[in-house]
């Protein structure tokens, strides 16, 4: 009941491929994140991903000695010690619980209502029951839960590479490089940003079965298998029109256009249970770090985290809009300075000039993110 003895190699893949945006909802994110950038999306996801191979191979590096409920947290710990790790953790807590709450707003206004319009009477119902839903879920038995999200994940995966082959068919040629080397930069550096929950995983590690050598392994395959579906469905979006890429819901609209309504109610259900399996994903990761970093019981904690989460979807209906504008810049804050100090404490725990280069890449990374907000154009 919300606790793991001991978890399988595959149960831990199928996890780590849900955290990973989910990877149907990536296809929603990604046309807005590109911006002019989409027009060589073949590029950009391809440069995406190497860039984004910098903090995974710094929690990879981590991962060899370091395989608790902490974290990313427990990082910093085996890095610098246990006063910054306490307000590492803090920090991250504080991201993730401002993360709940307006991700499920996010999916009831903006994913769920644009495809299945409706649903509009019943908004508000949906903001309180998915939450509650969702904290039952994690009470439950977590081996169900888990298999669930790997299922689910796995069907995202599907979906991508069927999205690839409707847009192909229909778009033609696809263009590989036919924006500005400025804006394929840019692309490629928010891109890279989407991937950042990959680091959910890391926080079941201790309850893996093969320790370390499965927790980085599967972590790799994972990412894998999210990059090279994830590309599939992007790259044929340099030849889609702007009409469709700037619908609410890229993925469906696409869907509707090009093969019918059937397939994009597929693609805009799943895209909505992407997104929740995700928050699914958090929650987990929440109740451990907690325990982790104050020895509760994982059970209580679990059951502690419900009530702001419940409570602030109940707060949001008053006025939904402001309640996603208000908590959407201090989360996504929170973890990109989160992950700036996993990065920054990096060479403090491995030394050279191969950990000084992973750590400033991923530092820029994460100040990139950083400005991104202050900016405006940041996108979660």
């Amino acid at each position: 009941m919300g606790d793991l003895s001991e978890l399988r190699p595959t149960l831990y893949v199928g996890f780590a491929v849900a955290s990973i945006g989910g990877p149907l909802a990536l296809l929603t994110i990604f046309p807005g994140v590109a911006g002019d950038g989409i027009e060589s999306a073949a590029l950009v996801v391809v440069l995406a991903l190497a860039l984004f191979a910098a903090p995974v191979a710094i929690w990879l590096a981590f991962s060899r000695t370091v395989v608790t409920s902490g974290g990313l947290t427990a990082f910093v710990d085996a890095a610098v010690g246990r006063r910054p790790a306490l307000v590492h953790g803090w920090i991250w807590i504080f991201a993730y619980f401002l993360y709940l709450p307006y991700t499920i707003t996010a999916v009831v206004y903006d994913t769920l209502t644009p495809v299945f319009p409706g649903i509009e009477p019943y908004r508000g119902a949906l903001e309180l029951l998915l939450p509650v839903a969702i904290v039952l879920l994690a009470l439950g038995p977590v081996r169900p839960l888990l298999a669930g999200l790997g299922v689910l994940a796995a069907l995202q995966l599907v979906l991508l590479v069927v999205m690839s082959v409707v847009e192909l068919r229909h778009v033609g040629r696809v263009p590989v490089a036919a924006a500005s080397a400025h804006d394929t930069g840019r692309a490629a550096a928010a891109t890279a940003l989407l991937f950042i929950c990959a680091s959910l995983p890391l926080y079941l590690g201790a309850e893996v079965r093969g320790g370390s050598r499965v927790v980085r392994r599967g972590l790799v395959l994972a990412l894998g298998l999210t990059g090279a579906a994830f590309f599939l469905a992007a790259f044929p979006l340099a030849a889609v029109p702007d009409e469709l890429l700037d619908s609410a819901v890229p993925g469906a609209a696409i869907a509707q256009a090009y093969s019918g309504r059937g397939l994009a109610v597929v693609v805009g259900l799943v895209t909505a249970l992407s997104i929740l399996s995700l928050i699914v994903a958090e929650y987990l990761a929440l109740g451990r770090l907690i325990h982790w970093l104050h020895g509760f019981r994982l059970r209580p904690v679990l059951m502690w985290i419900a009530v702001p989460f419940v409570l602030g979807d109940a707060i949001s209906l008053i006025d939904p809009d402001r309640f996603y504008n208000d908590l959407l810049k201090p989360s996504l804050g929170a973890l990109f300075v989160s992950q700036l100090i996993v990065f920054a404490v990096f060479p403090l725990y491995r030394r050279g000039f191969a950990a000084l280069g992973l750590a400033a890449v991923s530092a820029a990374l994460a100040v990139w993110g950083l400005y991104q907000l202050i900016a405006g154009t940041a996108s979660t």
